[in-house]
């Protein structure tokens, strides 16, 4: 093991966003692109490598993230889902990493230091798999930002729509740690979504 663990970030950014009727990773909070600004967010935490996912609006996602020190690649298969993009992702991180950092870009509330946590409580234990987790009423659901040990990278290259990380997860709970994160509860699927949004304003319809 290194002294230093390398962390490598996979920013997923390739769904259709059907649910929602416009691209998620391009709506804006208080001006800039939601996949701009979780990629930002990424970059300022500080994993040692940025993999932004790209598939539908590949074109528009790449214009956005122009410049910023992150490798973007096409998920040619993003219509199977977010399994994956996840093998994409990690594919092309590469096979060295300690640790993986899996997240979606459509969790606005997520800040900085939401990240910085999680990944301070990966190094404390590197082979543990480091999963968010927030309340929902009376109950508890975890979910991404996820944090996968680099042993696991076999199964993150394999995967598919019906076997995916929650699956991953799932067979290895004797191993998770839990990172209280309830800004990860907030997400873009549904249209009503977006007012919940700062500054969002809904697109002109001569646009």
């Amino acid at each position: 093991m290194n002294e230093t663990p390398y962390l490598a970030a996979v920013l997923l950014a390739a769904g259709p966003s059907t649910r929602l009727g416009q691209p998620k990773q391009l709506v804006k909070v208080e001006g800039e692109p939601l996949v701009k600004r979780v990629t930002r967010l990424l970059l300022e935490a500080g994993p040692d490598s940025v993999t932004v996912v790209s598939g539908c609006g590949a074109t528009e996602i790449a214009r956005e993230l122009d410049g910023l020190p992150v490798d973007v690649v096409y998920n040619k298969v993003w219509e199977q889902g977010m399994g994956g993009s996840i093998t994409c992702g990690v594919r092309q991180a590469g096979q060295d990493a300690d640790g993986y950092l899996v997240m979606v870009c459509d969790q606005w509330r997520l800040e900085t230091p939401d990240i910085e946590r999680l990944i301070e409580a990966w190094k404390s234990d590197i082979s543990r798999i480091v999963v968010a987790n927030w309340k929902e009423g009376k109950a508890f659901v975890s979910g991404p930002p996820v944090i996968f040990p680099g042993a696991l990278l076999p199964e993150l290259k394999f995967m598919t729509r019906s076997r995916g990380a929650r699956q991953v997860i799932d067979r290895n709970m004797d191993n998770v740690e839990f990172v209280d994160m309830q800004n990860a509860a907030w997400d873009l699927d549904r249209p009503q979504d977006l007012a919940l949004i700062p500054g969002y304003e809904s697109p002109s319809p001569n646009n």
